[in-house]
């Protein structure tokens, strides 16, 4: 077993296998590329004959015994940004990890994805050992006593002839339920694709374990049927988890008769959502009403149609007594020192403007991730006032947008670094070091 891991935009070698290069055979290589027609986007893509980069992708390509693992660009060594994005991953996706189970489970030579298949297993463990979900499912059989109730319609129909069956319909307490099934599905996924050998042996004891419930292919899962109540709700994170799998999974990506295996987040959206969570987590107990791309407004009024026209809709938004107190807008790109203003594209700042103006908000940020080549601490990069020289004339309270960093090296700074940007009691020009 072999795991190549790489940063976004990094590149790998096409060529005879080796996984020290690294490099990725012509057939690897291939498969890498027609990601796109299953996720719609380039995960990887040539650069020549010889050499693939990867994109602002990042996540897992499982072939064979073969694993390519695309993490972030950020500091770090493999290991801290493995854990981390892990931890991201929980947080945006609601998976109700902490980052003591991912650093517990991380180590040195644990790819994300066998990370993440072990705090499946964890957590899938410790519900079961509590008891499996059983409920009264509904059946229809053809009994020689009557059970339940006779359907008559297809008593008729079915027994004219043999009227010692009865077309009888009943629920049975059982095991075999949407929710378990799912489970089951995953379990059954899992074991197909983990080549951590600790891994392997607790999902073929979870298997076991809902060996009762029913077997279902992954197009044809009971997922409308699962209902949480307050005997199911604990299951809640492990079925999380097995939607991530099931469902953010292509159904099928190999090779060769080889098992094949993808899992993919864009780097964009996983940082706004990440932030978004984390702002609501830090602000919402301190009074703030925190909005995730939301509320709408529109930059415009379209006089022949006669309704609003250009809708707008910010990363995150913070109210205050009814009132918009800030907006933070994420940007999952690296700012350059050697570009004029870090490289901050100037599209970027005609839409802070127009969110400063249409949501009247007087602190609008644009948030960026923080590398080394930036300097040490993380932070303020610029401010800009908004129409300064408008503010005599028009009455009108003062706006500026600001462009900043967050240092995601070690996610348990990143409250402390929200709050500075944003609480009152904190300089605008103060910055947080890694």
């Amino acid at each position: 077993m072999s795991l190549i891991s790489v940063r976004e935009y990094g590149k790998l070698h096409i060529g005879e296998f080796d996984a020290a290069r690294p490099a990725v055979t012509c057939g690897q290589a291939a498969l890498l590329t027609d990601l796109k027609a299953t996720y719609g986007f380039e995960v990887f893509k040539y650069i020549n004959g010889t050499t693939l980069a990867a994109q602002q992708y990042v996540g897992v390509f499982q072939l064979g015994p073969h694993t390519v693992e695309v993490l972030p660009k950020v500091d770090g060594n493999a290991p801290n940004v493995r854990r981390n994005l892990v931890a991201m991953l929980a947080i945006a996706l609601d998976l109700d990890i902490s980052e003591g189970d991912v650093a517990r489970v991380a180590t040195q030579n644990h790819g994300v994805l066998e990370i993440l298949i072990r705090l499946f297993c964890d957590k899938l463990f410790a519900q079961v050992h509590r008891g499996l979900v059983r409920r009264y499912e509904g059946r229809e059989e053809n009994l020689s006593v009557l059970r339940g109730k006779l359907g008559v319609v297809e008593q008729v129909r079915l027994n004219a002839a043999n009227p010692e069956r009865l077309f009888c319909r009943f629920d049975e307490f059982q095991e075999d339920n949407p929710l378990n099934q799912v489970l089951k599905a995953a379990i059954r996924l899992l074991l197909k694709v983990s080549r951590e050998l600790k891994n392997q042996r607790q999902l073929a004891e979870l298997l076991l374990v809902f060996e009762g419930a029913s077997e279902c292919p992954r197009t044809s899962l009971p997922w409308n049927r699962v209902v949480f109540d307050r005997m199911s709700d604990r299951y809640k994170p492990c079925y999380k988890l097995a939607e991530l799998f099931l469902k953010m999974t292509p159904p099928d990506v190999s090779g060769g008769g080889m098992q094949g295996f993808s899992l993919f987040f864009d780097m964009n959206v996983l940082f706004e959502e990440y932030i978004g969570r984390m702002a609501v987590r830090v602000f919402g107990p301190l009074g703030y009403r925190v909005t995730l791309q939301g509320p709408q407004q529109y930059l415009a009024f379209d006089e022949n149609l006669k309704r609003p026209a250009f809708a707008m809709k910010p990363d995150v938004v913070g109210s205050l007594n009814s009132k918009t107190a800030w907006i933070l807008d994420t940007k999952w790109k690296r700012l350059s020192m050697e570009e004029a203003k870090d490289g901050v594209a100037q599209s970027d700042l005609y839409q802070m403007y127009a969110y400063a103006n249409c949501y009247c908000c007087p602190d609008v940020v644009l948030l960026y991730p923080h590398h080394k080549e930036l300097g040490p601490v993380a932070g303020i990069r610029g401010n800009y006032s908004l129409n300064p020289w408008l503010l005599e004339v028009s009455n009108r309270e003062s706006r500026r947008v600001r462009v900043a960093t967050i240092n995601l090296e070690n996610l348990k700074t990143v409250p402390a670094q929200l709050r500075q940007l944003f609480l009152p009691e904190n300089s605008a020009t103060e910055a947080v070091s890694p």
